[in-house]
């Protein structure tokens, strides 16, 4: 739903809260009555429509696909719009969750589940080092729909269009728990991790001055140490996990992929013991499923604004 917001913010209706309400509104009723594949082509729409409105986001988007991926303008400027049809897609979908619930299953799945539960036969929990691939909202659902206790560590959007509480509403109907990032949200992750839950940490996010520098697809990015953190106080197993949309454009596969804490760093050493080598690592992993599945990631979000701004 962040996807209409900005529309609106791009179109010079972000000053009425009550415009904001209304198309949030229409929006959510108009994706939850239409049949599903006309929903996803409605999302489609919306989100090349948010595209030629942000046009100076889409510019800076564009600039560091080209930076970051090593490609000319041409081919950059195919990947960041296929990039928003996809947002809108996912939009589409997180707006009919309640309809999509029973068939979550049959449109999501798993592969790698047997690596996850011998992970969690460990008894140390699990963390999901995770991006925004595709749709990661509903494969987060997925997750919970299989029977594990998963909990995502969350930063609350502004409510001025009611947007925070749908976006609440929504994943606790989806049977997660969500972590904030701030305040009493360390204890809860404590918890969880104890507990044997699954928590997840968006690890393509520009930490700013909280995090260490280190590169992101051949350009320095400020990366949050928390899941090396939590590793090294507790042990937790790091996973990379990541959904892709098909080639259907319908059907998604959540890939469980390594086991992150298991490897070893550039110098031998066990994931953790150097806090920089540790993040290369994970920078890595991320790096290499942005570059197969490049127009599957969120391009709108700056991973380098703190280093680099574009």
């Amino acid at each position: 739903m962040i996807v209409f917001i900005d529309v609106l913010k791009k179109t010079g209706l972000r000053k009425s809260g009550f415009a904001e309400k209304i198309l949030l509104s229409f929006a959510v009723r108009l994706f939850d009555v239409l049949p599903h594949r006309a929903a996803l082509t409605l999302g489609a729409l919306l989100g090349a429509l948010l595209r030629v409105f942000a046009r100076r986001k889409v510019d800076r988007a564009e600039a560091r696909c080209v930076a970051a991926l090593g490609v000319g303008v041409t081919p950059a400027r195919a990947i960041v719009r296929a990039s928003f049809v996809n947002m809108g897609k996912s939009a589409a979908e997180f707006a009919r969750f309640g309809r999509l619930a029973p068939r979550l299953k049959s449109l999501f799945s798993i592969e790698g589940k047997e690596r996850l539960d011998e992970v969690l036969a460990r008894g140390k929990g699990a963390i999901f080092m995770a991006a925004h691939f595709d749709n990661w909202e509903l494969a987060g659902a997925r997750m919970a729909a299989e029977g594990y206790s998963v909990m995502p560590i969350y930063t609350p959007q502004r409510n001025g269009s009611g947007l925070n509480d749908l976006i609440s509403a929504r994943r606790a109907a989806m049977g997660m728990k969500m972590i904030p990032s701030e305040g009493f949200g360390l204890r809860e992750l404590l918890r969880a991790l104890r507990g044997g839950s699954i928590v997840i940490f968006m690890q393509d996010l520009d930490a700013r001055k909280e995090g260490v520098v280190v590169p992101f697809l051949g350009l320095p990015a400020s990366t949050a140490t928390g899941l090396v953190k939590m590793h090294r106080k507790f042990g937790t197993p790091v996973v990379a996990v990541f959904p892709t949309r098909n080639p259907d454009g319908v059907h998604h596969t959540v890939h469980i992929g390594k086991v992150v804490s298991d490897l070893l760093d550039e110098d031998g050493s066990p994931f953790g013991t150097n806090m920089e080598k540790s993040l290369k690592m994970c920078n890595n992993i991320l790096g290499e499923w942005v570059k197969s599945y490049p127009e599957q990631w969120m391009w709108l979000l700056d991973k380098w604004e703190f280093t680099r701004p574009f």
